[in-house]
């Protein structure tokens, strides 16, 4: 049954396009001329659109905004594509199913772009500035930024972080993760302009959805949650239409702010979902970031640690491929247990946001 997921960026995207042509989607490849994967192998964001094209309602899905985090939904598409698909009706409704919108960091096995930009807060608003500082994050440098590896000092570094927040405060952290514009060698970085990534998806958002009226979204992610929990992050007001409706598709109540410390959701900036409704602003849209937990806390904040280290101080260690995977077995579990769990419960997500759309009235 696990069959659907792939050890390598050449294998996903392998499989991605085969079930989508059995499929008889129309395929679309927006390609990297200026970068090679980790195997010298081409690079491409993979669009497959099925469905009506002059339909005035779709369903978009998003796999590879945190590079690596795309190997779970990549099998998801690859299982709903090969059982699912034939089970729906679309000639009212089109279905857009983005592979890879990331595909360096998911060739190398790695959470951010080649310029170790967070795709999820390099789309910030036509207004904003690149750059901002924030001062939460350099709080958090001595614990997050190391210079070696080693299992004593990661233990250290985790009593010292939590008991900084314990003490200052865990709202710290999530003003941490919103995003930072002045550590190009940090982890959440915004970058100083849109990515390769965030132009090609607009791209994606104004050639495929320009003429919908009615969208709703998944941006598939992992990490977030307990392991084999799965997490849904809608980022719309409580109590405004959109919020109902996709809390309604996937029986959701307030939100799943037990995911984070702090209790409550960080205040992303730049997210890649809220792109759809920059560029569609006449379009009611609806959706949300759903991730399949994986590990506890300090496992992410172990492997945040790693993922940046090996970007930069731990680049030429001996060991490094040894450690990426380690740090890919955070991001996508090798358990046999959570995988059949993410192909058994990814593709029914997909069907409500499927049978979400279609139904989603005024």
């Amino acid at each position: 049954m696990v069959d659907s997921f792939s050890n390598s960026y050449a294998e996903a995207r392998d499989k991605f396009l085969a079930a989508a042509r059995d499929a008889e989607a129309r395929i679309h490849s927006y390609e990297r001329d200026d970068l090679k994967g980790k195997d010298g192998e081409r690079l491409a964001c993979d669009v497959a659109v099925l469905g009506a094209d002059d339909a005035d309602r779709a369903a978009i899905i998003i796999t590879g905004t945190h590079g690596a985090e795309g190997y779970c939904a990549s099998a998801i598409l690859h299982r709903w594509l090969a059982s699912r698909v034939a089970d729906f009706d679309l000639k009212d409704l089109k279905v857009v199913l983005v592979h890879a919108i990331n595909p360096w960091a998911f060739s190398h096995k790695t959470r951010a772009t080649e310029n170790n930009v967070d795709l999820n807060r390099n789309f910030l608003p036509a207004n904003s500035i690149f750059g901002r500082q924030n001062p939460s994050y350099d709080k958090l440098v001595p614990f997050l930024h190391a210079d070696r590896l080693d299992a004593r000092d990661e233990l250290a570094a985790h009593l010292a972080y939590k008991s900084f927040l314990d003490e200052h405060g865990w709202h710290i952290e999530n003003e941490a993760w919103a995003g930072q514009g002045h550590r190009p060698d940090g982890i959440f970085y915004t970058g100083n302009g849109p990515e390769w990534a965030n132009r090609i998806f607009r791209g994606i958002v104004n050639e495929h959805l320009g003429a919908t009226k009615t969208i709703g979204f998944i941006d598939w992610h992992t990490c977030i949650g307990r392991f084999g929990e799965i997490v849904y992050l809608i980022f719309d007001e409580e109590g405004t239409p959109e919020h109902k409706a996709a809390a309604d598709w996937w029986s959701r109540g307030e939100g799943d702010r037990h995911a984070f410390n702090a209790g409550t959701v960080p205040r992303y900036e730049g997210l890649l979902c809220k792109a759809i409704r920059q560029e569609l602003p006449a379009s009611r849209i609806a959706g949300a970031v759903i991730e399949f937990g994986t590990v506890d806390e300090y496992a992410l904040f172990r492997a945040d640690r790693l993922d940046r280290w090996l970007r930069w101080e731990g680049r030429d260690d001996p060991d490094h491929d040894l450690l990426r995977e380690d740090y890919m077995n955070v991001c996508c579990p090798r358990d046999i247990g959570w995988r059949r769990h993410v192909l058994t419960e990814g593709p029914a997500v997909m069907d409500r946001l499927i049978e979400g759309v279609l139904a989603w009235r005024e």
